[in-house]
């Protein structure tokens, strides 16, 4: 049952609410209801207040991905700094077996010495690969000059699988480089020596 006093009591507060509402729609040109809405013992409703969604946690990164890349991190942050230049120079197959011919120079260790240079045999199989020859061309430490640049040539129809690079070497006491020519094939010593052409 309710009681007189708080019935007048909550019909204060109502209009104590809603006067300042009516005086903002008069003052915006809209026009103000007749007469307040009546007083009532139960409470409005409050609306409800949507959560957001908890952030969904970020897809965990697939095993075999994590390992790749901690693989390859891992091989980055253990290459030597002797190492100067490393570079995929062509393919090669012989049978089977097939891969890249990779090439690889290190920095000379002291004031006097020279670059030494390297050609590697990358076997590719499946999703694996490794090394499976590696041969320095010890001619390249000797020369008494600087290995400026070198560069790989295409090889001749039906010798796909050899390698033909040409070096270019600024000597000591010159201006001029002077080119040299590196010919591999597979399973065949390599031939050094100036360029012949």
């Amino acid at each position: 049952m309710i009681r007189f006093p708080e019935i007048l009591l909550a019909s204060t507060l109502m209009a104590g609410m809603l006067a300042p509402s009516f005086a903002l729609a008069q003052a915006a040109g809209e026009p103000a209801p007749a007469t307040p809405p009546a007083a009532s013992s139960e409470a409005a409703p409050v609306p409800a207040t949507s959560t957001p969604p908890a952030a969904e946690p970020a897809p965990a990164q697939p095993q075999d991905e994590a390992t790749r890349n901690a693989k390859t991190l891992s091989a980055i942050a253990n290459l030597d700094p002797l190492i100067g230049d490393v570079q995929l120079v062509g393919p090669w197959t012989d049978g089977e077996r097939h891969g890249v011919w990779r090439t690889v120079m290190t920095q000379p260790e002291h004031e006097n010495g020279g670059n030494r240079f390297f050609v590697q045999q990358i076997e590719q199989s499946g999703d694996t690969s490794r090394v499976s020859s590696s041969v320095e061309i010890t001619e390249i430490a000797e020369v008494k000059g600087a290995v400026v640049g070198y560069r790989a040539d295409a090889p001749a129809e039906g010798q796909e699988s050899n390698l033909t690079l040409f070096f270019d070497i600024l000597p000591l006491d010159g201006e001029v480089t002077d080119t040299y020519e590196l010919f591999i094939a597979p399973n065949t010593p390599y031939r050094f020596g100036p360029a012949s052409n």
